[in-house]
């Protein structure tokens, strides 16, 4: 094979080659390299549990590539890295020129040049140098860097922010076991949780006790459910005729009512507020009001005597749509019960509405309403009312989650609403082993740290790898040259608007085992990040297949999103015939078309058989199951399709530290040396893998078959876009409400499948 011309021909792959057969490999004793513990490695996942009768609409755009528990073994596990200060024996070293040739259209925006056409949207140009395009040396390494962790199952490169547990907002259910407290002083004059049960008794499970469950809190009504107007039936100061404020004490006559379905049964039992005066005004209250007579509706008089109380106003806005009451907290017989206030209380609580605030600060301060989940409501007051909310302080009002312990009543946690957001057990960096968590020291550096380089994300220390990528330049257009770029008007073209990662969905972001099984079909929200519980793995894009054949790509600018059979995903829908350019979406200016060849080189010092057999075999992808092309992803836009590239090996000079000594000891020129023993490296790579994770074949261990069916793509010719409730895409694009239907009390409850048996998921969750 000396002085072989691999220019404009595919590589030849390493079981092609005459080499020399591996030596015989031990089977490994199965550690942790981090605790040296004895930990069994399986990389067989579980069958999935998802119900395989609901028929699959759509694939996600993410899924993920399983991490094992990783074995100490071979050059798979951790060690310090060769160095560059020569080139070793036995170790391997210089160049691979490749070339990447784009399969569909590929972003590159010039973030140096944004600009912004209309208010907060911004548009991209496309970067280029001299009329070319320019694809920077740093975004194929990261993208090699990233697909290396996950077929060597290293370490992660980076795990940044994950280290604060998750927010989630609790199920409806959970508010009959909330109980309306407020923040007093006892006689002491020490600040204690003071619980207003009403007219209840608190049971065991913090739900009111008996056979019929009467309502801690009596309704106040006060808004029309359809819209945000004061309804023309609220109960108001009869003198003033004002509206009871937030925090005002009262004497109020209540009335029972009951919610009752149209089959006849109870739902819930509360008690309405039928007359209303401030406390300092209760010689005024009256006699009881005329009983109300049942009309039929749902809200039925229990026709049980009315009642008269002292309590307290609480008042949270109308925080959702369809809400018509404000509360009033009372006991009866200053049947008062008070618990200790806790600093861990205060901390939680502190934590919570600092996370609610966050969480809407930027939709407040483009002086929107109300969420934008939400169409007749207003914000809650914990949420705008800044840094008072955030203490507990005397007079505060709170719900408290209560449960008995012995003869004792024990509060979990408070929360600012009746159905609130709660926190994760766990934060997802818990959930990650040691052994896959960043390295902290050259010591413990995973085969991707010692290729790639490596940074200490928790303090001093970093290496910058054995591998560099150089000479990146364009070389050509297969359609011509005159179509290697295809540019939109100076306003752009707009995408599609790109999700940002949600890890509290727990259905989507947690396994229930090491080998990243999703958790099982209609397991309760709240039971994510919780013991024994793993992440899913590394979130990867798969390949859009069929975008190309199908014309998804020809003329963008034209809107065909509504189009029966085909959606372009890549692109928001006009509304109303104009196009929706925002905050919430980008355009850019151009992309680069597919077809377009650009060529880059790998220079690579002192790399083992098996670091670089890794190398070789993500740089010359085989055909999938010897009939599909393998693709990369690279640039930006992934989950709209954009960035699948081709990569092939042209030509290598490759030599062991042996080899290179003799080159430069020759006073004469050396013809370059046949590069079949580094072809045998891949060969070596996957012999390695596969014994150390105990399968017969390479591509059966499942970060390996996740890999691949991610680079292969789909071939079932299903969409690939974000949850949604219907076929076309939606200029609004609310793929919350996919995740609301799935989470309801009729829905499935359904988690993200296995890359490898992903079907899909319905339209309509339930």
């Amino acid at each position: 094979m000396a002085n072989q011309n691999y220019s404009g021909k595919a590589w030849e792959r390493g079981n092609k080659s005459q080499g020399s057969p591996d030596k015989a490999v031990e089977r490994p004793s199965q550690t942790s390299s981090s605790s040296g513990t004895q930990k069994k490695v399986s990389a067989q996942p579980k069958q999935s549990s998802q119900p395989k009768n609901i028929p699959g609409d759509f694939h996600n755009p993410y899924n993920f590539i399983p991490t094992l528990p990783r074995p100490n073994y071979a050059d798979l596990g951790d060690r310090e890295p060769i160095g560059h200060d020569g080139y070793r024996e036995g170790y391997w070293s210089g160049k691979i020129t490749c070339t990447l040739t784009t399969i569909t259209p590929l972003l590159i925006p010039d973030a140096a040049k944004v600009e912004e056409r209309v208010k907060n949207h911004k548009v991209y140009p496309l970067r280029c140098v001299n009329g070319k395009p320019y694809l920077p040396p740093t975004s194929i390494k990261g993208m090699l860097r990233n697909a290396y962790e996950a077929i060597t199952n290293s370490r992660f490169g980076v795990f940044e922010e994950h280290g604060d547990r998750l927010p989630y907002r609790m199920p409806a259910n959970i508010g009959l076991e909330m109980v309306p407290a407020r923040i007093e002083k006892n006689s002491n004059e020490q600040l204690v949780i003071r619980l207003y049960p009403g007219t209840s008794q608190i049971d065991n499970d913090g739900k009111p006790s008996g056979m019929v469950k009467v309502m801690y809190a009596a309704w106040l009504p006060t808004y029309n459910k359809n819209d945000k107007n004061v309804s023309p039936f609220a109960v108001k100061y009869e003198v003033s005729n004002a509206l009871p404020s937030h925090g005002e004490k009262v004497t109020v006559w209540l009335e029972q009512y009951q919610k009752i379905k149209k089959d006849g049964r109870i739902i819930f039992t509360h008690w309405r507020v039928r007359k209303i005066v401030r406390y300092d005004d209760s010689n005024s209250i009256g006699t009881q009001p005329t009983p109300k007579q049942s009309n039929g509706g749902n809200y039925q008089p229990t026709g049980k005597p009315m009642i008269k109380a002292t309590g307290f106003v609480c008042v949270t806005n109308k925080n959702i749509d369809g809400k018509h009451d404000e509360r009033v907290f009372f006991t009866v017989n200053n049947n008062f019960l008070e618990v200790d206030l806790t600093s861990q209380l205060r901390e939680n609580w502190s934590k919570l509405i600092i996370d609610y605030q966050e969480i809407h600060a930027e939709e407040i301060r483009q002086g929107l309403p109300c969420s934008p989940a939400l169409n007749h409501s207003h914000w809650s007051r914990h949420i705008i009312g800044g840094e008072p909310e955030r203490n507990l302080s005397e007079g505060t009002f709170c719900y408290a989650h209560v449960r008995m312990r012995g003869n004792q009543y024990e509060v979990k946690d408070l929360y600012p609403v009746m159905i609130p957001r709660d926190f994760y057990e766990l934060n997802p960096a818990s959930l990650l082993p040691e052994e896959l968590k960043p390295a902290t020291s050259l010591q413990d550096l995973s085969p991707a740290d010692r290729v790639f380089g490596w940074v200490n994300q928790q303090g001093s220390g970093a290496y910058k790898g054995q591998l560099r990528i150089s000479g990146v330049h364009y070389t050509r257009c297969w359609r011509g040259e005159e179509n290697n770029i295809q540019e939109f008007s100076p306003e752009g073209l707009p995408l599609q608007i790109l999700g940002q990662p949600k890890p509290q969905q727990a259905r989507f972001y947690i396994a229930q085992d090491e080998q990243g099984t999703p958790l099982r079909r209609g397991e309760n929200k709240e039971a994510g990040y919780s013991e024994n519980q793993h992440l899913r793995g590394r979130k990867v894009y798969p390949h859009h297949r069929g975008t190309g054949e199908r014309g998804d790509w020809n003329s963008p600018m034209e809107d065909r999103t509504k189009r029966k059979g085909f959606r372009q995903e890549y692109r928001r829908p006009k509304l109303n015939g104009e196009e929706q350019r925002d905050d919430q979406n980008r355009s850019i200016k151009a992309w680069v078309n597919p077809q377009v060849e650009f060529q880059f080189e790998v220079d690579v010092v002192n790399l083992s058989e098996v670091e670089l057999g890794a190398l070789l075999w993500l740089l010359n992808l085989p055909k999938y199951q010897n009939a599909t092309n393998l693709f990369h992803r690279l640039g930006g836009g992934k989950p709209l399709g954009l960035g699948s590239v081709k990569i092939q090996i042209t030509e290598t000079d490759l030599r062991t530290g042996q080899d290179w000594r003799k080159f430069y000891e020759s006073l004469k020129k050396e013809e370059k040396p046949e590069q079949s023993q580094a072809l045998g490296c891949v060969k070596k790579f996957k012999e390695t893998v596969k014994t150390a994770y105990e399968k017969a074949n390479f591509e059966d261990v499942s970060f390996v078959a996740a890999f691949l069916k991610s680079a292969q793509g789909f071939d079932d010719d299903k969409p690939i876009h974000y949850p949604r409730l219907q076929q076309n895409p939606e200029p609004n694009g609310e793929n919350f409400r996919w995740f609301t239907e799935n989470e309801s009390t009729t829905g499935f409850k359904l988690s993200l499948p296995l890359l490898v048996e992903d079907q899909g998921l319905p339209y309509v969750p339930n």
